[in-house]
C-alpha cells in the first residue's frame, strides 16, 4: 500500500512540474522604472492620463499609458501596472479629461501630440533613474 501512494505522490509531481503556465504576454524584456509627478498650473493634477510613446531604442512599438494618483505621481508599466520600461527614449503626452456625458480636455488638447510633445525620457537598463516633475499649464505664457 505505501508503494502505490509513492507512486501517486511521484506522479503528481512530474505532472505539476510539466505543467508550468509561460509567463503571461510571452518572454520579457527587461525594465527599469519610469515615474513622476505631473503639476498643472503649480499643482499636482489628480487622474490625469499620461501616455508614453516609444522613440529611438525602445523595443516596444505600441503607445502605453497610465493615470496619476490623487497626488499627481505616476509610475509607468509595459507588462503589468508600475514595472517600468524597457530601455529607450520615449515621448509623454499627457490628457486631462473631465467626466460626463460628453468629456473634454481640460488642458484643450495642448499636450496631446507626440509629434509636438517637449517632455521625453530615457530609460537606461540597470539605472533607475529619479522621479520627474513635470510642470503643464492651462494657458501657454504664464
Amino acid at each position: 500500500m505505501p508503494r502505490i501512494f509513492s507512486l501517486i505522490a511521484i506522479s503528481c509531481l512530474a505532472f505539476s512540474l510539466g505543467c508550468s503556465e509561460p509567463e503571461r504576454g510571452g518572454p520579457r524584456v527587461k525594465t527599469s522604472p519610469a515615474s513622476g509627478v505631473v503639476k498643472v498650473d503649480g499643482v499636482e493634477a489628480a487622474y490625469l492620463q499620461v501616455e508614453c510613446h516609444p522613440g529611438e531604442g525602445s523595443s516596444i512599438k505600441y503607445p502605453l499609458s497610465t493615470l496619476t494618483d490623487e497626488k499627481g505621481a505616476f509610475s509607468l508599466g509595459t507588462y503589468e501596472a508600475g514595472d517600468g520600461l524597457p530601455a529607450g527614449s520615449y515621448t509623454l503626452t499627457f490628457t486631462w479629461l473631465e467626466p460626463g456625458l460628453a468629456p473634454f480636455d481640460k488642458l484643450k488638447g495642448a499636450y496631446a501630440n507626440p509629434k509636438k510633445s517637449e517632455h521625453t525620457i530615457t530609460i537606461v537598463e540597470d539605472v533607475e533613474s529619479a522621479p520627474s516633475v513635470i510642470e503643464l499649464k492651462t494657458k501657454k505664457g504664464r
